[in-house]
């Protein structure tokens, strides 16, 4: 069995952690983690040690950093950050000494070293003060930090915060395969706003539930959207609420090749999302003339009534997939049997999903094994 090794800790390296047992892999990583603080402590000291001695302009660099990214290859980030921390733990040797000693992780140290160089000489006053205080976990350290910095510096925390408004962004676009991608950042509140939205839809996943947590934060989302387009709050535009207009002519809503099926953006949609959006929507019908003149519009009208939909609730509560409770709130009326195919608007072929079973089942099962996996839950389900 080889060995990893620093100056201080040796550690026996498990050959095949997989075939480890739990204790023997949780005693292992807490080992390394011990090695890992005891390596990053050694580098920090050595590098602010080459950086104040200029070692870097022996060996043809013009900039410590740029030592570390060409002798170590350490990208340019990484290597600002490293510099950052080994220069405050220079400029402050009790908060490096509680940090070698193990008085609190890395990451702690990190917050430390950060609010030194934001304000130097209020830190340098309070560095005792802060140092009993910290070390009780990341979170609490940084709780600390911040009560902190409120109390010695609000103009400064003020100054950051419009900093914040200013640098708001959200950016969002459609990619070539319909998919809608973005990217963000929100000031502190408006953040834990979105946060406690998001937190709210993510109820616990049920055991057998295979989406990651990025995944079902995503489904949170869509929820969100929906919740705001279907609610009474939403605000009115040409007479009508914000909704998804999608255009389907008849071939298309039988499945059938060359029919129209696009929203209004022109964005085309799958046979799936098309089924998955008439089982549960408003529908108006247009007769076009030979010259693509309106003949008729026929009246708006739901393919599940508001009464229906309330017995469907009565009686099934929640999603009747599997092991999903989620609640009726977030859940779409589901045809057994395809609307689009001929399958009636009745209690017996309806039954209620959540968005994300819905989509699934539209995606993978065939209504025949649908029923069958639903009919064999042990939960409410349409029969």
């Amino acid at each position: 069995m080889g060995q990893v090794t620093n100056r201080s800790i040796v550690i026996p390296r498990l050959e095949d952690p997989s075939s480890a047992s739990p204790d023997e892999r949780d005693e292992h990583l807490m080992l390394l983690e011990a090695a890992r603080h005891s390596l990053d402590v050694e580098f920090i000291k050595t590098l602010a040690a080459a950086d104040s001695a200029g070692d870097h302009h022996l060996s043809g660099h013009p900039s410590t950093v740029s030592y570390l990214k060409d002798r170590l290859g350490i990208a340019p980030h990484r290597a600002n950050s490293y510099l950052k921390t080994a220069q405050e733990a220079l400029a402050h040797p009790a908060t490096f000494s509680a940090w070698s000693h193990r008085q609190m992780t890395s990451d702690e140290a990190a917050l430390l070293f950060r609010a030194a160089a934001a304000d130097p000489d209020r830190y340098q006053k309070a560095e005792t003060v802060l140092l009993e205080l910290v070390g009780e976990g990341f979170e609490e350290t940084r709780r600390t930090l911040d009560y902190w910095r409120n109390r010695v510096d609000p103009e400064g925390v003020r100054l950051e915060l419009a900093d914040q408004l200013q640098r708001r962004h959200f950016e969002i676009s459609r990619r070539a395969n319909g998919m809608v991608s973005g990217e963000f950042s929100l000031p502190t509140l408006a953040g834990e706003t979105l946060l406690s939205a998001l937190d709210a839809l993510m109820p616990p996943p049920a055991p057998d539930d295979p989406r990651s947590t990025p995944q079902r934060r995503a489904d949170a989302l869509e929820d969100l959207g929906r919740s705001f387009l279907e609610g009474s709050q939403s605000p009115v535009v040409g007479g009508e609420r914000p909704h998804i207009n999608v255009h389907v002519d008849v071939d298309a809503m039988h499945h059938r090749l060359g029919g129209l099926h696009e929203t209004e953006d022109g964005i085309v949609l799958d046979a799936d999302s098309l089924r998955t959006l008439c089982c549960d929507c408003s529908l108006s019908r247009i007769v076009f003339g030979a010259g693509s003149e309106i003949l008729d519009v026929g009246r708006k009208t739901r393919v599940v009534s508001a009464g229906l939909r309330r017995a469907v609730i009565a009686r099934d509560r929640h999603c009747v997939w599997p092991g999903c409770d989620r609640s009726s709130r977030w859940c779409d009326v589901h045809h057994l049997i395809p609307w689009s195919e001929g399958g009636e608007t009745e209690i017996t072929n309806l039954c209620l999903l959540c968005r994300y079973h819905h989509r699934l089942t539209h995606l993978e099962i065939e209504p025949e094994e649908e029923a069958r996996i639903l009919a064999g839950s042990g939960k409410r389900r349409c029969t």
